[in-house]
């Protein structure tokens, strides 16, 4: 899917519950986050904002954000972990 985003220039953020609860755990910084975003191996719309991206960075990995266009943001809202590829 073509993304609204450029990865490499626009504004990553993270919610207090994704940065503890997931990328703690993974042991992820926001450039390890930035990098599994850039090599998504699926990116799905669900809504008018809100995007699941699917990462395989040390295991398979679901991230669902909201882009919002005008202030060129995409924050990470929750995640997932386990799975299989898709």
């Amino acid at each position: 899917m073509k993304v609204p985003w450029n990865i490499h220039s626009v504004t990553l953020s993270a919610t207090k519950h994704f940065a503890i609860d997931y990328m703690r755990p993974w042991s992820w910084d926001f450039n390890d986050l930035r990098e599994a975003i850039a090599r998504a191996y699926k990116i799905t719309k669900e809504g008018k904002e809100k995007y699941e991206i699917y990462v395989q960075k040390r295991g398979y990995k679901k991230i669902i954000a909201a882009y919002y266009d005008t202030e060129k943001q995409l924050l990470c809202i929750t995640g997932s972990q386990g799975g299989k590829r898709t």
